[in-house]
């Protein structure tokens, strides 16, 4: 009796094994329950296309890697033709003023002495380092944190002619204003950095920063 059991359980082994076997296609095997494609990328949410920044926020970036000191942001804003062009005072000397392309804007330990055109006043030549230009004519002031930010429309004006727009024509500038610091002056140790601006498509570059102040 335990022998015809025994053989009636095999049988029921057998024929269940074979019926599984029946319902699956030949030679496949049971995929898991979540498969991963091979050879696929990972599926993302598409994120929405930036829209192109503004001519102020350009002009905010472009002061905070002046600030900063930071040399890798500046030469990305630079204009990939025209190159960067510096000028210690308000009007132009385009026969003076230093003007760097990207890839040649001096760090700020270059030992390079550069004329930079005249002083004010004396005449006499403004020979300085990059860096030490800097400190003088570009980053004097905290101008990331000035008192007035004017776009297109010069607040700080002296007896300096203003030419910008005649060396930049179609140019967008963005002026840094403090209205001066030390009362005893009355206003007349004001001081500005102006951006000069200039687009291609949807894209601003810089192309000159201009610092501006009281001239005799």
């Amino acid at each position: 009796m335990k022998k015809m059991l025994l053989q009636l359980m095999l049988l029921i082994i057998v024929f269940a094994t074979a019926c599984s076997a029946n319902n699956s296609p030949e030679g496949a095997s049971v995929p898991p329950a979540s498969p991963t494609p091979t050879g696929q990328p990972p599926v993302t949410t598409p994120t929405p296309e930036l829209q192109p920044a503004t001519a102020e926020q350009t002009a905010k970036a472009i002061i905070t890697a002046l600030k900063n000191k930071d040399h890798q942001t500046l030469v990305s804003y630079i204009h990939p033709d025209k190159g960067v062009l510096f000028s210690p005072y308000a009007h132009i000397d385009v026969t003076s003023a230093e003007v760097f392309k990207a890839d040649k804007l001096p760090q700020h330990d270059d030992s390079t002495v550069y004329y930079w055109g005249d002083y004010d006043g004396s005449g006499e030549a403004i020979s300085l380092t990059y860096g030490r230009y800097y400190d003088k004519f570009v980053y004097d002031q905290d101008f990331a944190a000035a008192e007035k930010v004017s776009t297109d429309s010069i607040v700080g004006k002296g007896n300096s002619l203003l030419n910008i727009s005649e060396v930049f024509p179609g140019s967008t500038t963005v002026e840094y204003h403090f209205s001066g610091f030390d009362p005893q002056y009355e206003g007349m140790d004001w001081e500005s950095l102006i951006l000069v601006l200039e687009k291609d498509g949807s894209v601003w570059h810089l192309s000159a920063i201009v610092h501006s102040s009281w001239t005799i």
